[in-house]
C-alpha cells in the first residue's frame, strides 16, 4: 500500500496565494483612506496643540506670541514666534517652534491666518485659524475662541472627516 505524502501541493499553494492577493487588493484602498484621514487628524491636532502651547507660553512669559502661517496649499509651514512676521521657512531666532508640510505628507493648508496671543494668553482676534484638507478632500478646521481655547471641527459640506470631530 503506497504512503500518501503530507503537505501542500503546488496547486493548493498557488490557490491560497491568489486568494490572499485578492483580499489584499480589496483592503488596500480602505487602508489608504484611513492613513490619509489619520494624517489630516494629526496635522489639525498639532496645530491646535501649538496654539494651546503658545497661549500657555505667552501667559508664562508675559509676552505676546504669534502663530505665523506661510506658503501655498501644498508647501506650507507655521511658526510659533515672538514676532508677528517671523518666517517659518528657515530657522530664525524669533521662532520658538516650526512645523512644515513635509511633516504631514498629503495634507494641504487651504486657508490660514496669523493668530496673535496677548501677554495674558488671550487671542487678539478669534475665529478660524486654519482649514486643512487631505488628499481625498476631507477637511478639518481649527478655530480659536475668545478664551483662547482651540476647537477642531469638520466644515459643513466637507467629505466625512467628522468620524472623530463634530461638524462646524
Amino acid at each position: 500500500m503506497p504512503r500518501r505524502a503530507l503537505g501542500l501541493t503546488l496547486i493548493e499553494l498557488c490557490m491560497t496565494l491568489a486568494v490572499l492577493a485578492v483580499l489584499g487588493a480589496l483592503a488596500l484602498p480602505s487602508f489608504a483612506t484611513r492613513l490619509d484621514r489619520q494624517r489630516l487628524y494629526t496635522a489639525a491636532e498639532t496645530l491646535a496643540a501649538d496654539l494651546a502651547d503658545a497661549r500657555f507660553e505667552a501667559a508664562r512669559r508675559g509676552q505676546a506670541l504669534h502663530l505665523v502661517p506661510q506658503g501655498s496649499a501644498d508647501a506650507w509651514c507655521w511658526a510659533v514666534a515672538t514676532a508677528p512676521g517671523c518666517a517659518c521657512g528657515q530657522p530664525q531666532a524669533c521662532a520658538l517652534k516650526t512645523v512644515s508640510a513635509t511633516e504631514h505628507p498629503g495634507v494641504r493648508l487651504l486657508e490660514a491666518r496669523s493668530v496673535a496671543l496677548a501677554a495674558e494668553g488671550l487671542p487678539v482676534e478669534v475665529g478660524v485659524a486654519a482649514l486643512l484638507e487631505s488628499r481625498r478632500g476631507e477637511r478639518l478646521q481649527v478655530a480659536i475662541s475668545p478664551a483662547g481655547r482651540t476647537r477642531i471641527c469638520a466644515p459643513g459640506g466637507a467629505r466625512d472627516a467628522s468620524a472623530r470631530y463634530p461638524r462646524c
